[in-house]
């Protein structure tokens, strides 16, 4: 009896550790099946996304440097208004700091300037060999005159091509015939490489047409059309680029000087007017409005308001730029030595007539800085104009 029970136990234990054992394996298979699946989805998921990323289909965010469309051009919004990018070259030879500003399209090339501490650099220029083909300076100046000549460029007849007739009476047609070669000049300065094939070279023409010299700078195209081609095609060419080009040269140029002045360096070429002053410890510098040369800016056009001003403007006094004796020595400067004299300006251009613009300009800062290299990179000290020691 004791034996038949002890048998039941054992069978009763046996039937309920298999009911107990059977669920357990159950869900073991379904868990290995559900890691498995998740397993296969990570892996699909990461070759998708790692084949995205080796073809250039990753719209996600990068850790890279963003790359941002040139600023729209023609528009009242300052926000929408194209701004100089400052760039420093360091090519073979193209070391120095220019400003470059983006062309509207790619029908067109940049306009490339120097500049200083990142605004634009005029009076005396710097060009060291091999540069000049980076520089467009007769661009700028060009889409500068556009921008302050409106009122002449809307006397500009767009209908045809008037050649060299130097009209004396009608202002009108003197405005007409000023703008339509403005208007050349402009066009050959800032089109691009193969929009200047177009609309200035004869495409039956013996030789090809070449628009460099050997120093890689535009030269002055004279004729729409190409050189020697009929007035049929010249006319041809003048329209053509007029209605497809002329309102976007316009907007473009509206995106300079965008509130009617702007701020600028103005580099004027002094000289050492005396030997090393050892009582004073310092140089006197003389000539600073009349020597150099006068990219944009000219001595004769800065007006002066403070007295100091005054008297270096027009009595032309020596101004005192104290240098240690020692700083002095190493600079070995003599008499007659030229000192590259740097003044923080504001310009304010306006028409001087129908066909020219004076170009103002004023102290923005009165701090005066000093150096003896051209490129600007030798800075010898600065000093405050209206403090500054004076004589004649």
């Amino acid at each position: 009896m004791m034996r038949t029970k002890n048998t039941q136990t054992i069978l009763l234990i046996l039937f309920g550790a298999m009911v107990f054992l059977k669920p357990i394996s159950t869900n073991a298979q379904f868990f290995k099946k559900l890691k498995k699946s998740i397993e296969d989805k990570v892996v699909e998921t990461a070759n998708s996304k790692t084949d995205k990323f080796l073809n250039g289909e990753n719209n996600t965010a990068s850790t890279g440097p963003v790359v941002q469309s040139p600023p729209k051009v023609g528009t009242n919004n300052p926000a929408d208004q194209a701004k100089p990018i400052n760039v420093k070259n360091t090519g073979q030879n193209q070391d120095q700091e220019v400003l470059r500003f983006p062309a509207p399209s790619k029908d067109f090339r940049d306009i490339v300037i120097q500049s200083h501490k990142g605004l634009p650099r005029y009076g005396a220029l710097h060009f060291k060999r091999n540069t000049h083909k980076l520089i467009t300076n007769k661009a700028y100046k060009a889409i500068l005159e556009m921008r302050f000549l409106e009122e002449t460029l809307k006397d500009m007849d767009r209908s045809k091509l008037i050649k060299n007739q130097h009209s004396t009476g009608d202002l009108s047609k003197r405005n007409s015939e000023f703008a339509q070669n403005h208007v050349r000049i402009l066009a050959g300065e800032t089109l691009s490489d193969d929009k200047l094939k177009d609309y200035f070279c004869d495409s039956e023409a013996a030789s090809p047409c070449n628009f460099y010299n050997p120093s890689g700078e535009r030269i002055n195209v004279s004729y729409w059309g190409g050189m020697g081609n009929n007035e049929f095609a010249q006319n041809r060419s003048y329209t053509g680029f007029v209605k497809n080009y002329f309102d976007t040269l316009k907007d473009w140029s509206k995106t300079f000087y965008a509130d009617g002045s702007d701020v600028a360096y103005y580099v004027a070429k002094g000289m050492v007017a005396e030997k090393y002053d050892f009582k004073e410890k310092g140089y006197w510098i003389g000539n600073l409005f009349s020597i150099g040369g006068d990219f944009i800016l000219h001595h004769s056009n800065f007006i002066p308001y403070t007295e100091n001003e005054k008297a270096i403007r027009h009595q032309r006094k020596k101004i005192f730029l104290p240098i240690d004796a020692q700083k002095a020595k190493n600079y070995k400067l003599i008499p007659r030595s030229p000192v590259f004299v740097v003044f923080k300006v504001r310009v304010n251009p306006k028409p001087y007539n129908t066909t020219s613009v004076t170009w103002e300009y004023e102290l923005e800062s009165p701090i005066i800085e000093f150096y003896k290299d051209v490129a600007l990179t030798n800075k010898m000290g600065e000093v405050d104009i209206n403090s500054a020691n004076l004589k004649q």
